[in-house]
């Protein structure tokens, strides 16, 4: 089946690639889905005391950073190990070394964290886990929905990158920008898109290259480090959402895709969940936690080759969140269960089925 896939989004890649300086588009046939592989997780991790927990980041086949709703901290920090908490981070509040509205994300090393209404980045080093002293805070003043510390600088998702024909949007703005925190480079007068262009990103550590899934449509962009587009990954399924725009906002409206739910890298894959249903916004019989379907599994080079495509038996829960193990072709999934409501941890070992 895997050798299927590859050859089937190789030729799609040979027969699309543009000259040198432009985009290339890779295809993925529904077949990709049809052909997925069911796979069971190779270990389960049942965490009932986090009950007010809703996702959760591993770093070092260790320590799951779980991310709390209603609770005094953030986060806890729960030992996979020893099957216990064994520290808290980041308290909720207006102060100093406090947040109020976090985004967490897990780059390489470190922990990134995003309070999208303090304007400000928490950066913890993973090695401090469980108990991580005081986070480096790095202030912006800029919009966005989507920020990654890269070296020196700051990698931001532009809160008005947005074209589209059929709605005659061209804002003409550029996906990605780099700061140093000051203002950024972005039109504030063309029309804001950060409620609707959003979906996990990855960042090469050595190369540099930036991969961007749009959550909403069925679409990967691989960008260079400079951040031109490099490439363009369409399918397998391809559903549009429906826009509209109201008081200089772009907006959902109807019909929405949800694709691309969660993403994480190491140095030679980036690994995606894909959900690929299509529904009806204002459908009330909708289940918006569910979906009716298996979640798959993409397992991707940094030149947008897919390596493998798996059906995760079970898991359907969109709120999945993905991080990677510590040996090249591992992954953690987390997930709510869709009986109790705790969290659970699903480990995956993809190198057996390679």
């Amino acid at each position: 089946m895997k050798k299927i896939i590859c050859a089937a989004a190789l030729a799609a890649f040979l027969l699309s690639g543009c000259g040198s300086g432009s985009t290339s588009v890779i295809e993925l046939s529904p077949d990709v889905l049809t052909e997925a592989q069911a796979i069971a997780p190779d270990n389960v991790y049942d965490l009932p005391e986090l009950f007010f927990a809703g996702s959760a980041l591993v770093y070092g086949d260790r320590y799951a950073v779980c991310e709390m709703v209603t609770q005094e901290f953030a986060a806890e920090v729960y030992d996979l190990k020893e099957g216990k908490v064994a520290g808290k981070l980041l308290h909720y509040g207006n102060g100093p070394q406090e947040v109020l509205v976090p985004i967490f994300n897990m780059f390489g090393d470190t922990l990134q964290v995003v309070d999208i209404q303090k304007n400000r980045l928490f950066m913890i080093p993973c090695a401090d886990l469980p108990n991580a002293g005081i986070a480096r805070e790095i202030k912006y003043d800029f919009i966005t929905l989507s920020l990654i510390s890269c070296g020196d600088s700051l990698l931001a998702l532009n809160p008005f990158y947005f074209e589209n024909d059929d709605l005659g949007i061209h804002n003409g703005e550029p996906m990605f920008f780099y700061s140093d925190g000051g203002k950024a480079p972005y039109d504030a007068s063309k029309i804001m898109t950060a409620g609707v262009v959003q979906g996990p990103v990855a960042v090469h550590p050595e190369s540099g290259k930036v991969v961007f899934a749009n959550s909403v449509e069925s679409e990967i962009f691989i960008l260079n480090k400079d951040l031109s587009v490099n490439r363009r990954i369409t399918g397998p399924r391809h559903e549009s959402t429906d826009y509209a725009v109201a008081e200089g906002q772009l907006l959902f409206s109807g019909n929405i895709a949800n694709t691309y739910l969660s993403a994480c890298s190491d140095r030679e894959y980036v690994y995606l969940i894909y959900d690929g249903r299509y529904y009806d916004l204002y459908d009330d019989n909708v289940d918006g936690a569910n979906t009716d379907h298996d979640l798959y599994l993409f397992q991707m080079d940094w030149d947008g080759r897919l390596n493998g495509c798996y059906s995760l038996e079970g898991l359907r829960y969109v709120g999945s969140r993905l991080s990677c193990g510590s040996q090249p072709g591992t992954v953690y999934v987390s997930a709510l269960s869709p009986d109790e409501g705790n969290l659970q941890i699903f480990y995956y070992d993809l190198r057996k089925y390679n």
